[in-house]
């Protein structure tokens, strides 16, 4: 586990089959907590199959995410640590994501490349849950979880948990998604914003 001295930031990594569960223990529970790590793994080289935000009796936030490196290579110690460090800026040394993507234009370039097929995107509450389900399938590439989570940061929308599944180069991704205010999303006011917003970038 790496931890940062004075800040209750925490890193620790596990093999998980081929992929790597990788935790990120932070004590303040603030929106935007999976668009700043999302952010990182992206520069980083870290393709997200799923993730999964907790909270723990002692308040603690535990975001588990499973990652496998883009060239297929393993977890190493430098690699947590350079992770680390990164969100250590982010988290603490008042960086902003759009700035720390500056200091990376080569993967700048790369989120501007929209795929050829249009999404669909699907937004529904129910009855039963106290939260909103996002589910969009696509074409799969890099940076697009990093674009997702940056269009709901900006709407002011929470993800709960995220899980995406691969087959045959098309990605169907399902989020779990509430409010800052700990509601669902109005259907009314926020399902068509939030579709044009997605289609817009992705």
């Amino acid at each position: 586990m790496i931890t940062t001295p004075g800040k209750p930031l925490h890193l620790s990594c596990i093999p998980r089959g081929e992929a790597y569960a990788l935790k990120v223990n932070i004590s303040k529970n603030e929106i935007g907590i999976i668009y700043r790590v999302t952010a990182v793994l992206y520069v980083h080289g870290w393709n997200i199959e799923e993730a999964i935000a907790e909270t723990s009796m002692d308040g603690y936030i535990q975001d588990i995410f499973i990652v496998k490196r883009i060239d297929g290579s393993p977890m190493t110690d430098e690699h947590l640590n350079a992770i680390h460090a990164d969100l250590h800026e982010l988290f603490y040394g008042g960086m902003s994501v759009m700035n720390y993507l500056a200091n990376h234009p080569e993967k700048m370039e790369s989120l501007r490349i929209k795929v050829e097929t249009a999404p669909e995107i699907f937004l529904f509450n129910s009855e039963i849950s106290d939260s909103t389900v996002m589910d969009l399938r696509m074409e799969d590439r890099t940076g697009i979880l990093f674009e997702i989570s940056q269009i709901l940061f900006l709407f002011g929308v929470d993800i709960l948990s995220f899980k995406a599944v691969t087959d045959s180069g098309q990605v169907r991704d399902t989020f779990l998604l509430r409010l800052e205010n700990g509601s669902k999303l109005d259907e009314n006011l926020h399902f068509n914003r939030l579709k044009e917003a997605l289609n817009a970038v992705l």
